[in-house]
């Protein structure tokens, strides 16, 4: 486990990678705008099977699939590049690819001693420094699996791949990023460490976003470490209410997943400061305020209520609309939220709290 997240600085030390481990026939996990990369070319010298078939949100039927290409071409080596979806995939295919598939969703699964390596093309999900993969099966029901064995041997961190990032995608992943800092912030299981892989997150969101949404070098790189500071930090405690709420919106109403989590967080953050008699984790009103407070000074304000009128102003100011649903479909989207995730929050909300929330969100 000692080699586990060692951070490279160049496609080039590839090869070595593979010297060292004796790697033959490495399997690559992308999407299609990767294959367009200096990354994918250098790759290209290898004898590499890859995998393109991987959806924005992605489906655990694929990895199946993929899972199978691996095995059918004796892979010893996986490769997951691109956004979470790729490198969530990646996570799986590396296990599934000698347990069981009929059980790898209800039963542990077993390290293998495959080696991986990630490689983040966007500044927002931390996929590349946690645990957890996160996947949809039969189209709409989320399914969210933790295991250490998911960590990666090897992590490219190239914020040169960032450079052809389309603008949406650059407002929607770097708010991904900024949402798991402050959830983890505030989660009832922040740790002194996550607190600081949080206080990066958020600083460095703040620091980097004019230069990231200008596509600068400078603006690149410290939002794309912004990011994996951010995966760190839910790398210990998991996220909370903004991410276990968001995932039906995701899925329902046409916006990506860092666009509705952070409409989810905006109001989330309001509602909780409403509602600090509903503590959780064993947290008074007056311990939750506090965090809020110190996640409002991080984000360039005075307090909590400065922190997030700072917030929505950036959600004003990336032009980002609130999604929109038929307020029918909010019973199902509440009986949809993952009650693991609500544990983590430090207001407690049960089904009447997410309903309200819900319909504030697409009322704004």
């Amino acid at each position: 486990m000692q080699n586990k997240g060692i951070i490279l600085d160049n496609c080039k030390q590839i090869k070595e990678i593979f010297e060292q481990n004796g790697v033959q026939r490495p399997f690559v996990c992308c999407g299609k705008s990767f294959q367009k990369t200096k990354v994918f070319e250098y790759l290209k010298q290898f004898d590499i099977t890859v995998f393109d078939n991987i959806r924005p949100n992605p489906r655990f039927e694929d990895m199946v699939e993929a899972s199978n290409l691996f095995n059918e071409n004796k892979c010893d080596f996986i490769i997951g590049a691109g956004g979470g979806s790729p490198i969530d995939s990646a996570k799986m295919i590396r296990l599934m690819t000698t347990n069981d598939i009929d059980t790898c969703l209800t039963e542990p699964m077993k390290n293998n001693g495959i080696k991986s390596l990630y490689i983040p093309t966007t500044a927002g999900t931390g996929a590349e420094a946690t645990k957890s993969s996160v996947f949809y099966i039969n189209e709409k029901d989320k399914m969210s699996i933790a295991n250490l064995d998911f960590l990666p041997d090897y992590v490219i961190l190239d914020s040169s791949l960032l450079n052809t990032l389309p603008l949406y995608q650059r407002k929607v992943t770097s708010l991904d990023a900024l949402c798991h800092s402050i959830e983890s912030y505030w989660s009832v299981k922040a740790t002194d460490e996550s607190r600081e892989y949080a206080k990066k997150g958020i600083l460095g969101f703040f620091e980097n976003k004019d230069g990231y949404i200008k596509n600068t070098p400078d603006g690149n790189e410290g939002m794309l470490w912004a990011s994996y500071y951010g995966g760190k930090a839910i790398n210990i405690t998991g996220t909370t209410a903004a991410h276990a709420m968001c995932y039906n919106i995701t899925m329902n109403c046409s916006v990506s997943h860092g666009h509705s989590v952070a409409c989810d967080l905006s109001v989330i953050w309001e509602y909780m400061m409403k509602h600090l008699d509903k503590t959780n984790g064993g947290l008074t009103g007056e311990e939750i305020m506090k965090r809020f407070d110190e996640i409002g000074v991080l984000c360039g304000g005075k307090n909590a209520e400065d922190g997030l009128k700072i917030f929505n102003r950036v959600l004003s100011d990336f032009d980002l609309a609130f999604p929109k649903t038929d307020e029918k479909n909010i019973p199902l989207f509440v009986s949809k939220v993952d009650v693991t995730r609500l544990g983590n929050n430090p207001v407690k909300l049960d089904s009447d709290d997410l309903t309200a929330i819900y319909t504030e969100i697409f009322r704004r």
